[in-house]
Parts: C-alpha cells; sequence; structure tokens
C-alpha cells in the first residue's frame, strides 16, 4: 500500500514547528510589551507634565486667594469704621438737638433765667441754673414739658441765695426712660 501524505511537512532548521511557533509567540509578545512600555513612558509624562502645571495654577492661585483674604479684611475694616462714623454721628446728633430744644425752652423776655449745668445719663437729663425770680423757673419747666421729648420734667429743688438769686436743678427723663 502506497501511503501519500498529504500534510505539508516543514523543514526546519531550529527545531520542530511547536518550537517555531513558541518563538514567533515570544517575539510577539515582547514587540507587545515594548509598544505597552512606550504607550505607558508617554502616558507617564503627560500625566507628569499635567501635575507640573496643575502645581504652578494652584501656586498662582493660593496667591490669588491670599489677596482676596487681604482685600475682605480690610474691607471689613472700613465697614467697622464707617459703622464706628455714623454710630457717631447720630450720637452727636442727639446732644445737638437736645441742647437746641433746652435752650429754645429758655425764657426770653425779659432775660432772666441761665444755666449752670446740663448733664444726660442715659435717659435722665439733669438740668441746674439760676433765675432772677420763681415765674421763670416755673415758665421754663412748662416750656420743657411743652416740647413733647420729655415724659417728664420734675423740680428736684430750689432754693433762694443771699443775691436774691434762685438757684434750681430740675430732672427730666426722655422718651427712653419709664418713670
Amino acid at each position: 500500500m502506497i501511503k501519500i501524505n498529504l500534510f505539508p511537512t516543514f523543514e526546519t532548521v531550529g527545531g520542530t514547528p511547536i518550537q517555531q511557533y513558541g518563538v514567533l509567540l515570544f517575539v510577539l509578545g515582547v514587540v507587545a510589551m515594548g509598544g505597552w512600555y512606550l504607550n505607558a513612558t508617554s502616558g507617564r509624562a503627560d500625566l507628569q507634565e499635567q501635575v507640573s502645571l496643575l502645581e504652578v495654577r494652584s501656586a498662582e492661585l493660593k496667591v490669588i486667594t491670599a489677596e482676596v483674604v487681604a482685600f475682605e479684611a480690610q474691607k471689613r475694616s472700613l465697614e467697622e469704621r464707617i459703622a464706628i462714623i455714623e454710630r457717631l454721628k447720630a450720637n452727636q446728633q442727639g446732644p445737638v438737638e437736645l441742647m437746641n430744644i433746652v435752650i429754645g425752652a429758655i425764657p426770653d423776655n425779659p432775660p432772666g433765667l441761665w444755666l449752670t449745668s446740663l448733664v444726660q445719663r442715659e435717659a435722665t437729663i439733669s438740668i441746674e441754673g439760676r433765675a432772677f425770680d420763681v415765674p421763670f423757673v416755673a415758665d421754663f419747666i412748662a416750656a420743657l414739658d411743652d416740647t413733647r421729648i420729655f415724659r417728664y420734667v420734675d423740680l428736684e429743688f430750689w432754693e433762694q441765695d443771699q443775691d436774691n438769686s434762685i438757684r434750681f436743678q430740675l430732672s427730666c427723663g426722655t422718651e427712653g426712660e419709664t418713670e
């Protein structure tokens, strides 16, 4: 019987066909690993470049953040100063208006009453003065009571001195005080 081998035979110089396929697979694996390594190193370089750019940007933002914090502190300081100035204006205006009201209540025809002291403690005002006659003091009390800024006007004391002038002291309560 004649046998015909239809499978091609490989004449190999370096071994069997399985060894040749193994070498081929090894070479392909090395090439694939080399390609992967090159791709990974170029990706790493890109990532390192991004990290360095982000670090630079972070440093820039830290400087800007420090400036913003400084400007906010300066703004708060200025707002506090403005509030203090506004409060001083309001506090300054109140005593001036009060003084104008008290001066307007002094009887002027003929001038027979003058003030020696005006002290404000919270909502209580103490007024001391002198007059030539009791009706001047009474007119002054009535004029202060008519201003409606005071809740009450009380005559604390009065006495006649040796020079025939009358010393007096009044206690007045403003709107913020209860009797």
